[in-house]
């Protein structure tokens, strides 16, 4: 090819089509770096990255003629200074650290629950992941809460609670957000009632509303819950453990109490015994579960926070415990206020 040719062809379309390739992987090179760091170290290195820039800017137009050798070479710094400053920042600050999203987990206080407990005494969270205790109090003017401890109050009175919610006066709702727990078994219990309302939770990696280790229990001709919270949208397991010797059950999911249609039929068998069902994915909303042997063993299923109470009551995300280093949020002179696991009203 000859050289006028190519300097009136070849090179008016290869210099700009080849500077937008080289700059378009740089912009994505640099991406990839800042998006691999926390947002605080990004802003620095982008920062750092302006001012080369605007040097090597500056150099170039001090020049009488830019011979494209030199252009190139400045836009290699440039990349240098860029990949240098983001792998400094990167060992320096660390990789971007991404938020978890809290699980939901449902827990019911009926109607005369002082006596009867909550409606239900075992729960399951994940581990090392925040939680959304969604508290619904059904009992009208009793006051209810939900207290976590590290090991049972009912051998060691003296202990405080590594969580303890506001208290509730029915029919309200709140919303607890409980801070991360490591895996084991933990006790919950009312402060106002902690020798009827108990139970335990069982922190497990891979754990949490619906997901592997939530449990239900069947025992004399009863469910251990009238909840079952499951996740939106992905397939989970219900560990169903029958405790009824020589009784048949099982659990199965309608979508409504009519139980015309099936979403999940788990399999009968006699008791003692136990087994893991694998449940569908199931799109957000609130179910009906039964033994189909004993249909008065019945309850409700909450996929997705779907079954979440609106009673037009106040959200409260209180994490009042040992330790805990959190102020509960500010509270308007009719709500309950909770210090060191003792509540204390406020007069209207």
């Amino acid at each position: 090819m000859k050289k006028n040719t190519r300097d009136r062809l070849v090179l008016p379309l290869l210099i700009p089509f080849g500077s937008l390739v080289l700059i378009g992987a740089a912009l994505w090179g640099f991406s990839r770096v800042l998006l691999a760091i926390s947002h605080n170290a990004a802003t620095g290195v982008a920062l750092v990255v302006t001012v080369a820039i605007m040097t090597a800017a500056g150099l170039v137009a001090r020049q009488k003629r830019v011979q494209g050798g030199a252009l190139v070479s400045l836009m290699g710094v440039v990349a240098g200074i860029a990949m240098m400053a983001g792998g400094l920042a990167y060992l320096v600050v660390g990789p971007q650290k991404h938020e978890v999203e809290p699980t939901e987990v449902h827990l019911a206080a009926a109607e005369g629950a002082a006596t009867a407990g909550f409606s239900r005494n075992s729960l399951s969270f994940p581990a090392d992941t925040p939680v959304v205790l969604a508290f619904d109090n059904e009992d009208p003017g009793v006051q209810h809460n939900v207290q976590i401890f590290s090991a049972d109050p009912a051998e060691d009175a003296s202990q405080e609670p590594l969580f303890s919610g506001a208290l509730v006066t029915g029919p309200a709702a709140a919303s607890y957000a409980v801070e991360p727990l490591a895996g084991g078994t933990y006790f919950f219990n009312c402060l106002v009632h902690p020798a009827t309302m108990t139970g335990t939770i069982e922190v497990a990696a891979g754990g949490g509303a619906g997901g592997a280790g939530s449990t239900i229990v069947a025992k004399d001709l009863v469910f251990d819950a009238t909840e079952i919270d499951l996740p939106a949208g992905t397939p989970s397991t219900l560990n169903f453990d029958n405790q009824d010797a020589g009784v048949p059950h099982n659990v199965a999911i309608y979508t409504d109490a009519e139980a015309t249609t099936t979403l999940f039929q788990g399999e009968q068998f006699a008791g003692p015994a136990a087994k893991t069902y694998d449940i569908p994915a199931l799109d957000a909303g609130t179910y009906f579960f039964r033994c189909d042997v004993h249909p008065t063993m019945n309850g409700s299923v909450l996929v997705g926070g779907g079954g979440s109470a609106e009673r037009g009551s106040v959200e409260v995300a209180s994490s009042v415990g040992l330790g805990s280093g959190v102020e509960p949020p500010a509270r308007s002179g009719n709500e309950p206020d909770l210090v060191g696991g003792r509540s204390r009203r406020t007069e209207d």
